[in-house]
């Protein structure tokens, strides 16, 4: 016997702990998630233009690349609200598989930003202290670093984006496993959601139990059922005498009458002289 047929499936406890509808839990989240992601592109999409201005191809490329990943796990997000708010089980079921290659998307964009962090700590810091002296005013370090307001001397910009590398180092890491967490729990919702969205589709379909027949089951043949009658107890009606005894039977010396009574004259052959 397989044994991975016994086991149930990994999403199968979410429905055991949430045994009302998904639909009011999957489709907020999948907007948040795709709001969320469609912010990150948007952020990328602005740092493209400002890499290019500071002549950092390198830091440009990855800007195109993660905000790539990121659009497209933005629009795997949308799909699924549309798929929750239309109901449609084969949109539902769509929705779910992309629900991995969103989260696929998602944490690898995640794991990319990190490399880049410390793979270009030089180009990253030359870029914001360059931004942080020209009188770039409203300029932030990443989407969760700090905020600048201001233009700052050559060594007050260099000593403010060394600082601030330190602690999106940090960010960046953290910001990692949250995305790791999220998307899984994202795709569990997404199957346990589907795997709903099936039982509630197919359920309509089966006959209902009022108009089937105990017989459907068995097959083209039907066969009638086996009734087994215990017999009464006792003897049968009108067996015993008066008496309580069992009737008689003649025969042989000693023979008894039809009420059991023993007869015996002695002579067996007493009635044939008496009638000679």
């Amino acid at each position: 016997m397989d044994a991975s047929r016994d086991n149930p499936p990994p999403y199968a406890f979410v429905t055991r702990v949430y045994r009302s509808s998904l639909r009011p839990v999957v489709v907020p989240i999948a907007l948040i998630t795709g709001i969320w992601t469609l912010v990150w592109y948007i952020g990328l999409f602005k740092e493209i233009k400002t890499d290019d201005d500071n002549h950092e191809k390198k830091l440009a490329t990855f800007a195109i690349a993660l905000g790539a990943l990121y659009l497209a796990a933005a629009l795997i997000e949308f799909f699924g609200v549309a798929a929750g708010a239309t109901q449609r089980f084969a949109l539902i079921r769509i929705y779910s598989f992309l629900s991995v290659v969103a989260a696929v998307l998602v944490i690898g964009a995640g794991l990319v930003r990190v490399i880049v962090h410390f793979m270009l700590k030089g180009e990253l810091i030359s870029e914001c202290t360059t931004l942080a002296s020209n009188k770039k005013v409203d300029f932030t370090w990443g989407i969760w670093g700090p905020h600048l307001d201001k233009a700052l001397s050559p060594d007050q910009a260099s000593t403010w984006c060394n600082n601030a590398w330190s602690h999106d180092s940090w960010s960046e890491i953290i910001s990692l496993i949250v995305e790791i967490l999220l998307m899984a729990f994202l795709t569990l919702l997404a199957f346990s959601y589907a795997h709903q969205s099936q039982q509630d589709f197919v359920a309509p379909q089966r006959l209902p139990a009022a108009y089937a027949p105990p017989y459907a089951a068995a097959g083209p043949t039907y066969a009638a059922p086996q009734v087994h009658y215990e017999p009464p107890a006792g003897p049968p009606p009108g067996f015993l005498d008066e008496d309580g005894k069992p009737p008689g039977y003649g025969g042989g010396e000693g023979h008894a009458d039809r009420k059991g009574a023993d007869i015996d004259d002695g002579d067996p052959f007493s009635d044939f002289e008496e009638r000679r």
